[in-house]
């Protein structure tokens, strides 16, 4: 496996075809939003109400502390307040959780997949364990607001109502980074696994999602038809993105490889490599309609190799141009399936 450094992107006429694409940021993965007022969950995806549902019978309204793994898992807002167990396309489970003592109203969610977290009305941010019980207090982010869990160093990305800034806490409270959004009212804070990339409710345009990077940067502001009715104030992906991933280890320029999980097996999967992020459709071949994770800027297929039983990894050299770069894989399955993007050192 070799990645090179080029100007243009050449593609060889392998499994995967590719072809030509705008480069602005996409949403990779469905996002989950609770809108308390309106006792209903919203999954949305680049612009696109994909399905929604009401409360579970039993439970009560305000459902804010919500996590997603292979359920959607809600604690009521207030001390005593019921929520639920909901699978992934919104079918009532029938699991309760009910809000502990020793916290206060609770507004949005996250997961390390083990823990639970939330935010309170005075900004106090309690962990729980994965049933919504035993909350142990962590620290104080000044607000009513919103929080996303980071997997990439264990750390918690929390919005407030009041303050314009996204900031990044260690689990002890000690700020990592910080940017401002340039206003205020940054709730639903989420994290899509598969890009890295930050989302949140724009609270002042009610229905406008907004797309940042980790740095800081804006990407995407995205309006979406029907959820400017709905005030969603909090948001989550599904934790570790449901399936097929990649990882990568081992030192640019120099040797790298790339391990794949829960691909589909006894297939082929193609190794793409850009130096950006965005939002590249497969024009055409059995892929095609595919949407990756990359942008046009260098973009190429490096190499085609079989999924194995599922796992597996190859190794390769990577070149002083390819450092920084981006890889993903696509599965040529039916449908396609793509991991999430992974950053060369």
């Amino acid at each position: 496996m070799q990645i090179c450094n080029v100007n243009r992107f050449a593609l060889a006429a392998t499994a995967i075809m590719l072809g030509a694409a705008g480069s602005a940021m996409g949403q990779l993965s469905e996002y989950y939003l609770h809108s308390g007022d309106q006792d209903t969950f919203t999954v949305v995806q680049n612009g696109t109400i994909l399905r929604q549902w009401n409360l579970a019978a039993g439970t009560d309204r305000y459902q804010y502390p919500m996590v997603v793994r292979d359920t959607v898992r809600t604690m009521g807002a207030d001390v005593g307040d019921i929520g639920a167990d909901y699978s992934l396309m919104g079918v009532d489970l029938g699991p309760r959780y009910t809000h502990p003592e020793g916290t206060s109203r609770c507004w949005d969610g996250a997961t390390d997949g083990t823990h639970n977290y939330s935010i309170d009305t005075a900004g106090v941010v309690w962990q729980f364990d994965g049933e919504w019980t035993n909350p142990l207090r962590l620290f104080t982010a000044g607000g009513i607001g919103a929080l996303a869990y980071d997997t990439e160093n264990d750390t918690l990305w929390v919005g407030t109502f009041s303050g314009s800034n996204l900031t990044q806490y260690d689990l002890s409270g000690n700020i990592i980074s910080s940017f401002t959004t340039g206003h205020t009212k940054n709730m639903a804070v989420a994290i899509d696994p598969a890009d890295g990339t930050l989302w949140i409710h724009d609270r002042n345009r009610q229905g406008t999602l907004e797309q940042w990077s980790r740095s800081g940067s804006l990407l995407n502001t995205v309006v979406v038809p029907g959820l400017e009715t709905q005030n969603a104030l909090a948001g989550e992906f599904q934790f570790g993105g449901g399936g097929y991933s990649l990882s990568l280890s081992g030192q640019c320029p120099g040797t790298i490889t790339v391990t794949w999980n829960n691909a589909p097996p006894q297939t082929q999967q193609g190794i793409v490599f850009a130096r950006n992020t965005g939002s590249f459709v497969i024009p055409n071949g059995p892929c095609q309609g595919t949407q990756l994770g990359l942008g046009t800027n260098q973009l190429q297929l490096v190499n085609t190799v079989s999924t194995g039983n599922g796992s597996g990894s190859v190794n390769g050299q990577a070149g002083t141009g390819a450092c920084g770069g981006y890889l993903q894989l696509v599965a040529v399955d039916s449908p396609c399936q793509t991991t999430n993007v992974a950053q060369l050192p």
